[in-house]
């Protein structure tokens, strides 16, 4: 019997809170935020307005999104990895799919980012800062970054200075998903501050992006070692960590090992959150498809189908994510030889990707394909049944 093919089985999360960390200033930026009639959220502040729009955000998104896509097509055709590629793609199609959160999430990003510059004001030329916080907030990573490397040039010898520019700098070069551009600035941050375990969780982030799991699973677990002394156990920076450590030991095939760290990771995140929080239901995803690759299908199917009722809670019916789960428990059933239930849940995800990707998308031709098979599975044991019936009479 073969196996259906699984998208995006195992989530990484995003740290979503700033890094707290002592070295702010107390004179850091207040901002008021306001909406704006073109679309903008506009943030008032000492220094900076945050004039990027909603239709620069997703027009910028759009051209990424064009580019991963013909990466991942190209990487098909000759046979060549294309997993960060994929992922790539399913990130921009999900915050594209939730703009206007996402466009939120990436200002309120943008104004922790801005602050975080505030802990080297008065070490730094204050008119170099204003520059780099107004580029920012103007969604203008190019100039952004020459004004950073500006301030390194002029900081050398300043390790806590050029330690900020460097991780600021990575952030640019990430939102425009340049990964390994993004990785040897990370790298250079993280070995100037090696104390700052915000740095050491973003170069885990981008070493797992990259492929290398090993080198991602020593930045996670010192990170977390940090983040463990600084908050204690059931703060939520506590459990990402504790949920992308598993999303690593998962990778390579150490599915136990991942399984612990994703029950802490789900036991903290319930805590704090609730049951019906996304963060918990990526938890029970990433357990489910664990489960799933060591065979006990029936264990994944509690968590993945626990994973689809909550996010249907908080996305609705008609979302990728949802179409990624019920693809995945189509997957599990499937396994199992259920080929109704995989029919079931397989028909919904195809509908779903058409939907919102289109008929020609890769993503959905990839649903397609395990609909196509399950199909055939489906025909090859009527005939068997038709067959045998056939020969007993």
């Amino acid at each position: 019997m073969t196996q259906l093919r699984n998208l995006f089985s195992c989530c990484v999360l995003s740290l979503v809170i700033s890094s707290g960390h002592s070295e702010t200033t107390g004179g850091g930026v207040t901002q008021t935020a306001s909406n704006n009639s073109d679309g903008g959220l506009h943030i008032d502040s000492s220094h900076v307005r945050i004039e990027l729009t909603l239709q620069q955000y997703e027009a910028g998104l759009k051209r990424l999104e064009k580019e991963a896509e013909t990466r991942y097509v190209n990487a098909l055709a000759n046979n060549q990895q294309h997993s960060e590629a994929e992922a790539q793609l399913h990130v921009i199609q999900t915050r594209l799919q939730n703009i206007e959160q996402s466009y939120r999430s990436h200002i309120e990003d943008l104004r922790n980012r801005i602050e975080q510059l505030e802990s080297v004001r008065g070490q730094i030329s204050g008119q170099l800062l204003n520059r780099v916080q107004q580029a920012l907030a103007g969604g203008d990573r190019r100039q952004a970054a020459q004004w950073l490397y500006q301030i390194e040039v002029q900081s050398a010898g300043v390790n806590r200075v050029t330690a900020e520019t460097n991780y600021q700098r990575c952030q640019i070069a990430k939102d425009a998903m340049r990964y390994p551009q993004a990785l040897t600035l990370c790298q250079r941050a993280a070995h100037l501050a090696p104390d700052r375990a915000d740095y050491l969780s973003e170069l885990a982030g981008l070493a797992q992006t990259l492929g290398d799991y090993e080198q991602a699973a020593g930045y996670y677990e010192q990170a977390l070692t940090s983040y463990l002394k600084t908050h204690g156990e059931d703060h939520p920076v506590v459990a990402v960590s504790r949920n992308n450590l598993g999303t690593i030991w998962d990778a390579l095939g150490e599915y136990k090992k991942a399984i612990g760290y994703y029950e802490q990771a789900l036991a903290s995140d319930i805590k704090a959150h609730g049951e019906h929080h996304p963060d918990v239901a990526i938890d029970r995803n990433n357990l489910g498809m664990a489960w799933y690759a060591l065979g006990e299908y029936r264990k994944a199917i509690v968590y993945l189908e626990q994973a689809l009722a909550s996010d249907i809670r908080t996305y609705g019916k008609d979302h990728l994510q949802i179409a990624t789960y019920h693809n995945n428990l189509a997957g599990a059933w499937h396994a199992l030889g259920d080929y109704e239930n995989s029919h079931d849940h397989l028909e919904q995800a195809l509908k779903i990707f058409e939907k919102i990707l289109g008929e020609n998308h890769p993503n959905t031709s990839g649903v397609r394909a395990n609909y196509q098979q399950l199909q055939s599975d489906m025909q090859d044991l009527d005939d068997e049944s038709g067959s045998g019936s056939g020969s007993s009479e």
